[in-house]
């Protein structure tokens, strides 16, 4: 593998970005860029690196140097001297250049909202400020998709979570009603556990199965039909559920 075909791969991977949507945004068929990414094109032309390059925020200097480590591209200078970004806070950088100016607005929101202590409820009890999404209901919508919440820390649950989800459907019945909302941590579960997992543009709650080379998506709700996840289809897990959120308040 050539570095420059191992530095698109570091690209998308830190992007999450599939060649489907690498494709849309450059305008490059996907069979070209298949062969791109591949390395089996071993000098691509021009006029697709540029676009690449523009897709990937990075200069074609970046791609085309070998002298260059993958990770260059990721590093800047400050008042307080030269830093380095990690591989998480490298694909949230790509994600917030993905945003539209009112998300990235809205994200600056959260961020400062996150920074104010969070205070008590009810006087007395300690709490914990985080975001919920309100996951689509069967119709796809959501009145009020990201919203702060204050949770009771009373609950060793509360502590562990990242954040929140309210449910729209009863995808998670009988576990969960729909209405309620479940406290979510980032990271891989087991088997056994239920996540948050976004696949193509949908957010979903389910269990990942894999058995005899096919993965699928599953309900705890048998009316619910299983989903079967393809190759093609790009798949992430924002994090497991832990449990439910009892006593808490939008803040």
């Amino acid at each position: 593998m050539s570095l420059m075909v191992e530095k698109l791969a570091y690209l998308k991977k830190c992007c999450r970005m599939t060649t489907e949507q690498a494709a849309q945004l450059s305008q490059i068929p996907v069979g070209t860029l298949n062969k791109i990414f591949s390395g089996q094109t071993k000098h691509p032309a021009a006029e697709h690196l540029d676009r690449l390059s523009r897709v990937f925020r990075v200069s074609t200097h970046y791609l085309l140097d070998d002298e260059l480590p993958t990770e260059c591209c990721f590093s800047g200078e400050t008042e307080e001297g030269l830093f380095h970004l990690s591989a998480e806070e490298v694909r949230f950088v790509c994600q917030y250049r993905r945003l539209s100016s009112e998300g990235r607005q809205a994200l600056a929101a959260m961020a400062s909202l996150l920074r104010i202590p969070a205070g008590a409820l009810a006087g007395t009890v300690p709490v914990k400020r985080t975001f919920c999404y309100a996951a689509p209901t069967l119709d796809g919508c959501a009145a009020r998709p990201l919203r702060p919440i204050l949770l009771p820390e009373t609950d060793p649950a509360v502590r562990q979570a990242d954040f929140t989800v309210l449910l729209g459907d009863g995808c998670m019945e009988p576990l969960y009603p729909s209405g309620s909302v479940v406290l979510c941590r980032r990271g891989m579960g087991s088997r056994e556990d239920y996540g948050v997992y976004q696949l193509n543009q949908a957010l979903l709650l389910r269990r990942l199965i894999r058995r005899r080379g096919v993965t699928k998506l599953v309900a705890p709700n048998l009316s619910y039909k299983d989903i079967v996840v393809s190759d093609d289809d790009y798949l992430d897990c924002l994090g497991v559920v832990i449990g439910l959120v009892r006593g808490y308040r939008w803040g």
